[in-house]
């Protein structure tokens, strides 16, 4: 009969089986995972409250109506804070004062610049009032005052009683803004004595009667036709009623 084995005090009979390799794994891709989650929240912190990617300048481009120092006074706000807590939606915010200003483009030029392209409203007009004069947009909206070198090629409103009505002025200018660049060029002056009756008088002193702003590419389309027609010098043309496209009158 064998002897029983001797054991050593403390011992046990429970043996210490090896680890399941798939529980393993597991524990392993936890802790990974773990420890991405942390980094990336960790840099999310830095990129929102960090002073290292704070905004330390501006840079601005694309606009004309609106100048720099008036831009460059309206961010001043986000100087120091980080580039990734600014979009356009801050930037048009601080810039809702600037009617010429239309939309912005904002993107980050280096680490700690911020670079604002800004998207102006389209000028379709000079509104004349008294002695200032200011361009407008196809909305009636007045975007800038020209100062007294300023000529641009654009028609003259007249300030009158289109001018006085909201309604009128705008439609009057959403007609100038649907003309092609070259006929607009050509327009010395505009006026609108109600929403159906406008009325434009071109460089060359022809009128042209437009009636309502119904149909504006079509009798755009029809005028510029009209006025590359040959003309018998001998009868000049005085008058384009072109208020009924389909029934363009000349005379």
């Amino acid at each position: 009969m064998m002897a029983n084995a001797s054991r050593r005090p403390g011992s046990s009979n429970v043996l210490d089986l090896p680890e399941d390799p798939a529980l393993r794994t597991k524990k392993r891709w936890l802790i990974g995972a773990g420890v991405v989650a942390g980094l990336v929240i960790t840099l999310v912190l830095v990129l929102t409250f960090s002073p290292i990617l704070a905004i330390k300048s501006i840079t601005v481009s694309g606009n004309s109506l609106v100048s720099e120092k008036k831009i460059q006074s309206a961010l001043e706000p986000l100087h120091g804070v980080p580039l990734s807590r600014v979009g356009t939606g801050k930037v048009m915010e601080l810039l809702s004062g600037e009617p010429g200003v239309k939309d912005a483009i904002v993107q980050s030029e280096a680490e700690n610049v911020l670079h604002v392209q800004i998207v102006e409203h389209v000028p379709v007009a000079v509104l004349l009032e008294g002695k200032k004069r200011s361009l407008v947009g196809p909305e009636g909206q007045r975007l800038a005052v020209l100062g007294g070198k300023d000529k641009p090629k654009l028609p003259t409103i007249r300030s009158s009683k289109a001018a006085k009505d909201p309604k009128v002025f705008s439609m009057l200018t959403s007609v100038l803004s649907e003309l092609p660049d070259k006929l607009l060029k050509s327009v010395d002056h505009a006026s609108a004595s109600s929403k159906d009756f406008v009325e434009l008088k071109l460089k060359s002193g022809t009128q042209v009667i437009w009636g309502n702003d119904q149909d504006p590419a079509l009798k755009a389309k029809v005028l510029e036709a009209l006025l590359a027609a040959p003309k018998d010098k001998s009868s000049p043309i005085k008058v384009y009623d072109i208020s009924s496209p389909n029934h363009p009158v000349a005379r």
